[in-house]
């Protein structure tokens, strides 16, 4: 059996262009599922796992998270759990994972979480001999996407520590998982500019045929315009404010910078942080109290922004 893999980096770096060109392999277009790392951490509210009940408990709560809701599989939970050899949670994830995948006719799983990022250590633990592809993405470019989505941090100072903070955690575990060839990094700006040699790459880390007829068309419509659009839209406070962050990241991924330690930023943090809990408060009320409303009333369907 396949070991899994999980597509990292921080949200709008590529993940889903990069699922997207995965699509002809044994994995098919990994998704995300959200709900691994947040159930390891409520594992003790559950108990012995080997026990119905509690086994029950997980499945169900599990099977009622809206990422895994849209997999529409249709399990019968005693007859997975008679099924069970070992009652691991990663066993579990591993099996519910592979059920979706068999699906859909295919032989492994793979995930693309971005926030995963935040929680390499407990995906090491879990699945140990997993592969991981690691995006980056030009951190000015990533908060010009990020502005435009509602539910991320909605000025520039607030995207440029979000961005900071994603590639730069679990740095020990990621420098790990290098040694151990079980990491492959790609910048988003590379595989945009040449796609082909790319992927064909991650295709021999993960031990797939690459055929490029069925690749081709899946990269057909790859922008090679969405590179430094942060040049031409992003005004110079805008890039000074970025940079004040993210300066020493940026430069340790290779990408330029114009400024260098700016100064009068820091102090209009506290405005920058509650500008953005203002607005993240309202999303999480319009998301879990007015969406929760149109959709019982037929006036909204799931899982859509």
């Amino acid at each position: 059996m396949k070991e899994p893999i999980f597509i990292i980096g921080c949200p709008r770096s590529g993940t889903t262009l990069l699922a997207r060109m995965l699509e002809p392999t044994s994995y098919g277009k990994p998704v995300e599922s959200h709900f691994i790392t947040k159930y390891y951490k409520q594992l003790s509210q559950y108990g012995d796992l080997s026990q119905w009940k509690n086994f029950n408990a997980l499945l169900t709560s599990i099977l009622r998270e809206r990422p895994v809701q849209q997999w529409n599989l249709n399990i019968d939970l005693e007859k997975f759990y008679r099924g069970m050899e070992e009652f691991h949670y990663s066993e579990i994830v591993n099996k519910l994972c592979l059920l979706r995948a068999k699906t859909r006719g295919r032989a492994a799983w793979g995930d693309k979480t971005p926030n995963y990022l935040f929680d390499l250590d407990i995906l090491d633990q879990l699945f140990p001999d997993a592969k991981y592809i690691y995006i980056v993405r030009d951190g000015r470019d990533v908060a010009l996407s990020i502005l435009q989505k509602p539910w991320g941090p909605n000025n520039i100072y607030c995207c440029a520590e979000y961005w900071e903070k994603c590639n730069n955690k679990h740095k020990t575990v990621l420098d790990k998982l290098t040694k151990n060839r079980q990491l492959y990094p790609v910048k988003y700006e590379n595989l945009i500019h040449d796609p082909n040699k790319i992927i064909a790459s991650i295709y021999d880390f993960l031990c797939e045929p690459y055929d490029s007829g069925k690749i081709t068309p899946l990269i057909a419509h790859v922008n090679k315009e969405n590179c430094n659009r942060w040049k031409t839209i992003m005004t110079p406070h805008q890039v000074r404010i970025f940079e004040s962050i993210a300066e020493k990241t940026l430069n340790r991924f290779g990408y330029e910078t114009t400024y260098h330690k700016s100064k009068g930023i820091i102090p209009l943090a506290f405005f920058y942080h509650l500008h953005n809990q203002i607005h993240r408060k309202w999303y999480l009320f319009k998301l879990n109290t007015i969406d929760t409303i149109k959709i019982k009333l037929g006036l909204k369907e799931p899982f859509t922004e």
